[in-house]
């Protein structure tokens, strides 16, 4: 691109005529640094990412978008890809390059009949939820309604099913892809099976998906929800106790246990906001009846702060996720997986959820196992881990540098301990050491990852991301 990064630069040494075809040709908008949509264009949900790209081409259509990955190339310009939602690590804006903004495509179609749902690249959960649950239908998507469809599922969906339905890319039927030559490409389990395998798990790595097709299943909507906060105090019991239930638990029942402070959202009472707490958040997808039997014991640890579990819409635990992750803060999140919940890791958490130099931090223990991975072979690369550990850095004031580095020794304190790998939607944000980052995410997929990032994408246009460097194919 040049030492001139600064948009303006970049649109000054960009030609006129250029710009203008390229509008004309385009059925969506071109956002530029002069027009009053720019800010908000370039605005994501984590308020620690200020990037100023050159152009924001919002397109309407894989027309749009092969015309503005054309338009990049030619012109020399770095892509980022921006689906719907939360863009936590920022790849999805790129200073004084090209965003291809999908927000427009945000059409959800569900066959009830088949169970099956087509879902374009600009929605999020709550909007596929939206359509699915008015029949009593869900596919795996991240644990947070306001998270983007694209972005979850193409680093493997890690949401509230997926010990009984599994992860988004098991779900995942078919894909449409806009390759880095523009081609538009179908990518089924058995047509381009060597993209379809790559793209789930290995991200935006191989093209800008426009199109995807899952299988739904029978969840909801009214679900046994689990939501109790317990005093600091008793963590050591908690933990003890969440670990014992989800040794054995049905595999309807999936958990998520955070370390940290009771968040202040609804329904927490105000005087209880902030204060050092353990939760257990968590749901049970099958008879509600049975559901409220199996969290029993997580739920009477001993007297808890608050306890809000009760049979609730399926979509009210995504509604939480939002609530308690809200725009504009700022977030670093790390993560690594690991086989068995040791007492020295249980030690560990806790020393560092005491450590962390804010109180909306917290450290998170995410039950896997079950049928996360029963899908067709994928380039994800840690189905078989039976936690992911979350450290998750979040915070709203000036100073950045004690939580990001809270955050960077927790994972390297955990990976001491024997965790390895990293999801990579958790891969924090600041001073990234791409190669470390790739061989955690990947692990022993990369090489063929490679292989196909050279088929697909050999000049690496689409790099922002972790990356797969074609030249290692």
């Amino acid at each position: 691109m040049g030492e001139n990064t600064h948009p303006l630069g970049v649109i000054a040494r960009l030609d006129d005529d250029d710009i203008a075809a390229f509008d004309d040709d385009l059925r969506g908008d071109l956002v530029l640094p002069d027009s009053e949509a720019y800010e908000d264009a370039r605005n994501v949900w984590n308020g620690l990412i200020n990037e100023y790209p050159a152009i924001v081409a919002r397109v309407e259509g894989a027309a749009d978008v092969a015309k503005a990955v054309s338009f990049a190339r030619d012109n020399d310009l770095e892509i980022a890809v921006r689906g719907g939602a939360h863009n936590q690590t920022g790849s999805a804006i790129v200073e004084g390059g090209l965003v291809v903004d999908l927000a427009e495509l945000d059409s959800v179609q569900v066959d009830p009949g088949d169970q099956v749902a087509r879902v374009e690249p600009g929605t999020r959960v709550e909007d596929v939820l939206a359509e699915t649950q008015q029949y009593g239908l869900a596919c795996p998507t991240g644990s947070a309604g306001d998270v983007g469809i694209p972005g979850s599922t193409l680093g493997g969906g890690i949401g509230w099913i997926r010990r009984k339905h599994g992860l988004g890319i098991d779900a995942l039927r078919s894909v449409d892809v806009v390759t880095a030559d523009g081609t538009l490409v179908t990518a089924t389990p058995d047509r381009n099976e060597d993209l379809f395998w790559a793209v789930r798990g290995g991200g935006g790595n191989f093209g800008v998906v426009t199109g995807f097709e899952f299988d739904l299943y029978e969840v909801g909507p009214m679900v046994q929800g689990l939501g109790v906060f317990y005093p600091y105090d008793a963590a050591e019991a908690v933990l003890e106790t969440h670990r014992q239930v989800m040794s054995d638990a049905p595999e309807e029942l999936t958990t998520i246990l955070l370390s940290g402070h009771v968040p202040g959202l609804p329904p927490m009472p105000d005087e209880l906001a902030g204060e050092s707490a353990v939760g257990i958040l968590g749901c049970y997808a099958g008879d509600p009846e049975e559901g409220a039997e199996v969290i029993e014991p997580l739920r009477n640890v001993t007297e808890p702060l608050i306890d809000m579990s009760d049979v609730m819409p399926y979509e009210t635990l995504h509604d939480l996720g939002t609530q308690m992750y809200p725009w504009g803060r700022k977030y670093t999140h790390r993560s690594v997986f690991v086989d068995d919940l040791t007492d020295d890791v249980h030690d560990l958490v806790l020393e560092r959820t005491e450590a962390a130099p804010t109180p909306m931090s917290a450290i998170a223990i995410w039950r896997l196992g079950g049928n996360v991975g029963h899908g067709p072979d994928a380039a994800y690369a840690w189905d078989d881990k039976e936690y992911m550990i979350t450290i998750e850095g979040n915070w709203e004031a000036f100073e950045n540098r004690p939580t990001l580095d809270w955050a960077a020794e927790t994972e390297r304190r955990l990976r001491r301990e024997g965790a390895e790998g990293a999801y990579a939607g958790f891969t924090g944000v600041e001073e990234r050491n791409w190669e470390d980052w790739t061989n955690q995410v990947y692990g022993d997929s990369y090489a063929r990852l490679a292989e196909v990032k050279a088929e697909y994408d050999p000049e690496n246009v689409f790099s922002r991301n972790v990356t797969v460097d074609p030249d290692d194919a």
